[in-house]
């Protein structure tokens, strides 16, 4: 493989930085559910369009994953980060049109986000050897989780902490943190176009015959597409209702909530830093069934009991839940052929879209009992996973 020849360190740092520049914009959404709620009266199911709206672009992966095949992975992240920032950009507008609007933004800048998901993903796999693969791109992840440690705090801090009760004035505070991110996506892009990147040649972004097959005719590759829709109900599940949870059911203020909804995300830093070790000497199908067991354990306890107890376990679940959507990605592309690896990123990538069903459904739910009830919904995506895991990533009959 090139990764002999070549120093991939300087890529691996930049397409980290991307992996946090999307984990941030993302990680946002959890501000902007209750924050939009709030603003405009919204129920909870009607609230839960936010990750709807920038969740459904995920729909666009495979023909994104075309699109990468053909450009390359550099030229793909360049158009991924300049689409982002025009998306976040588009907050300008919307503090004064409506929630219509903010919906429109959020998914213009989710199709950037599905661009720099679907290219640097696998680009990040293929930096090095396949051994190493899912150790690798586990730590870049834990670089993009020290974002979603970030948004929260700076969404509460500069968001809601300062909602008075004004529609016009709190409206107003949408727009500086997403300035801020529409400027670092466009400079990102620009600065991009004059850095070198290494070109990963599909003989060496996977090692696993010539054999010319469609994507699609992979069992595992196919069932890590509903794996990773599975894992992001877990992920998104979890950060979408969590203000709430702790407003109403632990009664904390938003200052407090501001230091407490970053201890979810600080679960996915702790989790990926101890997980690309954890991977590089253990069964990356073991470690994740046995953390889909424990996030699935942490929720039964959180249903089960009140006060700081559930508090500590609903947030614990980002412990367990850091090192699944690597390790799935990973194991789904094993053995895949070349020609297939792009699009079969791209095909995981559209899992992502079944985010916006879950939440509605969660949002119903909570509206017809509580947030409690909402959250056992995540039994069926843990079961999933370790299905996946002991079972599902290991065949590799073509589907018919």
């Amino acid at each position: 493989m090139g990764s002999s020849k070549t120093n991939y360190t300087v890529p691996f740092i930049i397409m980290s930085f991307l992996l946090f520049l999307l984990g941030f914009v993302t990680w946002m959404n959890g501000i902007l559910v209750p924050f939009l709620q709030k603003l405009y009266d919204l129920k909870p199911a009607v609230a839960q369009l936010v990750n709807a709206a920038f969740f459904s672009a995920y729909i666009i992966s495979i023909p994104v994953g075309g699109v990468v095949k053909k450009l390359g992975y550099k030229k793909s992240v360049i158009i991924g980060a300049l689409i982002t920032g025009i998306g976040s950009l588009l907050f300008i507008p919307a503090v004064t049109t409506g929630f219509g609007m903010f919906l429109f933004a959020l998914f213009v800048s989710a199709i950037g986000i599905v661009v720099l998901q679907v290219a640097a993903n696998p680009y990040v796999i293929a930096l090095g050897s396949p051994e190493t693969s899912s150790a690798r791109l586990t730590l870049a992840m834990a670089v993009n989780s020290a974002a979603a440690v970030l948004a929260p705090f700076v969404g509460t801090a500069l968001i809601m902490s300062k909602v008075s009760g004004d529609p016009v004035a709190d409206a107003l505070l949408a727009r500086p943190p997403y300035y801020v991110l529409g400027g670092i996506a466009v400079l990102t892009a620009v600065l991009l176009i004059f850095m070198k990147l290494p070109a990963i040649s599909d003989d060496d972004a996977q090692e696993g015959g010539g054999e010319e097959r469609s994507a699609w005719s992979y069992t595992h590759l196919v069932l890590g597409f509903v794996a990773i829709g599975m894992y992001m109900g877990l992920e998104v599940g979890v950060n979408s209702f969590l203000y709430r949870y702790m407003e109403t059911k632990i009664g904390l203020s938003a200052e407090d909530i501001k230091f407490w909804m970053m201890a979810y995300p600080f679960g996915f830093v702790i989790g990926r830093l101890a997980g690309a070790a954890i991977l590089k000497k253990n069964s990356p199908n073991k470690v994740l069934a046995i953390s889909s067991a424990l996030g699935a354990l942490m929720i039964l306890i959180t249903v089960s009991t009140e006060g700081y107890v559930a508090l500590g376990s609903i947030l614990a679940t980002g412990l367990f839940h850091s090192i699944m959507w690597s390790v799935i990605f990973d194991l789904s592309l094993k053995d895949v052929v070349p020609s297939a690896a792009k699009l079969g990123s791209g095909i995981l990538c559209t899992g992502v879209v079944f985010v916006g069903l879950w939440t509605y459904v969660m949002g119903s739910i909570e509206a017809i009992s509580n947030i409690s009830t909402a959250y056992m919904v995540l039994w069926v995506f843990y079961a999933f996973i370790i299905y996946f895991a002991l079972a599902g990533s290991k065949i590799r009959k073509k589907v018919a």
